[in-house]
């Protein structure tokens, strides 16, 4: 049996993967880094408009490494039973095929390659290695910001997305929304080889078709489902990735002459050249495809999107988020009376009384590597609430409110980790959401019931 295995190194040494559980390749831009987690998570980042745990492969692999400085570096996003990580490696080689002899269930797989030992790591490995959640995030961010794209008259918009290997785009004119396919039941159809199915949306049957098989490409299941419209009629476009929204000159758009081709025009994006599905194929698409099925216009563009009201604040210089739901009140820490409770727990400072309740405050300041100054009118004292638990949590300042749509909120599937989730504020920068539940849960044989 033959494997398809990505070669690449981590301190010199020789690693693979097989191809099958590979999303993607990425250098990374940016890092968030993520207190409280296993030594072996380097921080967050993002791709496209996913949010993913960078996995250090030099500590997992046990090579003494600190993964320090990862700007610049290079990532490779598993799928490990539906959890979606981040790998930093050092350095891509090649995809190459290789004779398989190791067992399907072996933790590591051995091969020689012209000399030179390969190690393939498997995903038995990667689970038994890898402790922590993946982010769960329910839909795509890209909805938003359709809705709210603002070109001048000589430019033009472009969705760009991937399938398979390749990149290619969509005037946005067409583009009602973006949906998650596996929020969507499929039903399949026998018709032409390129349409995958019929897919639910609301209620509302969309037939789909698959670019892959359209233009040859290396084929698997997809993950997004680009739905187009005109004149009231829908049709959706499977695409693996989805990786911008592009505002470009009309006159920087390379224009075709085949006007029956279904790639006429091509733009420059990310020094790549990328072709535009043409107006004449997502109109005949359109017409040929599409079921005559009667719907109403759904209020997506009108209707007040489900949102969550984030409060940012302060430790020392670290900027952190709160759900307002997990918020019970803020104090002046000058008006508050804390007295003193011994205890072996460094993080407690003190009890405070509030109303009738007697609650423990806590920092955070050495867990964060930050210094809170007592001594400013700033400081403050934030409770904290989950269910009918509070807890006080000293912090430098109050920054902001920021109200974002449900689905930027990337949450980690676990309630005993000390950050709840990431959101990405106005400027595009991530912030780590705590989770009340972690205090709660720390120091729950702490805990004082009310008078």
């Amino acid at each position: 049996m033959k494997i398809n295995i990505l070669e690449f190194t981590v301190k010199d040494h020789l690693f693979g993967l097989r191809t099958e559980y590979i999303k993607n390749i990425f250098d990374i831009e940016n890092v968030q880094p993520a207190p409280l987690m296993p030594d072996y998570v380097a921080g967050v980042t993002t791709h496209g408009r996913h949010v993913y745990p960078l996995i250090c492969m030099e500590r997992i692999l046990e090579l003494d490494g600190q993964c320090k400085n990862l700007t610049g570096k290079t990532a490779i996003t598993v799928d490990v039973d539906g959890r979606n990580y981040a790998l930093v490696v050092d350095e891509i080689h090649k995809i190459q095929e290789i004779e398989k002899t190791g067992k399907e269930d072996d933790v590591i797989n051995f091969y020689n390659l012209k000399g030179e030992v390969l190690e393939e790591i498997t995903p038995q490995f990667l689970k038994r290695k890898i402790r922590i959640p993946a982010f769960r995030q329910s839909e795509t961010a890209f909805q938003e910001e359709l809705s709210t794209i603002e070109k001048k008259e000589d430019e033009e918009s472009f969705l760009i997305f991937k399938a398979g290997d390749r990149f290619f785009g969509v005037n946005t004119d067409f583009i009602k929304k973006v949906e998650y396919i596996e929020n969507l039941s499929k039903t399949a159809v026998n018709e032409d080889s390129w349409i995958e199915g019929v897919y639910l949306l609301r209620k509302i049957p969309v037939k789909a078709g698959n670019i892959k098989k359209l233009f040859n490409i290396e084929n698997g299941e997809g993950e997004f489902l680009i739905i187009l419209e005109k004149d009231r009629k829908l049709f959706g476009l499977i695409a693996d990735d989805i990786i911008d929204i592009y505002t470009v000159k009309i006159s920087k758009i390379n224009r075709g002459s085949d006007e029956q081709a279904v790639l006429k025009d091509f733009v420059v994006y990310d020094n790549r050249v990328v072709p535009v599905l043409s107006e004449r194929f997502i109109t005949e698409t359109l017409e040929k495809y599409s079921l005559e099925t009667a719907y109403e216009e759904e209020q997506t563009s009108t209707e007040k999107k489900n949102q969550i009201d984030i409060l940012l604040f302060r430790i020392g210089e670290e900027l952190l988020g709160i759900k307002m739901e997990n918020v019970d009140e803020v104090l002046e820490y000058s008006d508050v009376h804390i007295s003193n409770y011994p205890t072996e727990i460094k993080a407690i400072k003190g009890l405070i009384a509030t109303g009738k309740e007697s609650l423990f405050l806590i920092s955070y300041e050495e867990f964060l590597g930050q210094r809170i100054d007592t001594d400013s009118e700033d400081t403050k004292i934030l409770i904290m609430k989950d269910d009918n638990l509070k807890i006080a949590l000293l912090i430098s300042d109050i920054e902001d409110i920021l109200v974002v749509p449900e689905e930027n909120f990337a949450e980690v599937d676990s309630e005993e980790l000390f950050i709840r989730g990431t959101v990405m504020d106005r400027k595009g920068n991530l912030i780590n959401v705590i989770n009340p539940k972690w205090a709660l849960f720390k120091y729950r044989e702490k805990r004082l019931t009310e008078g």
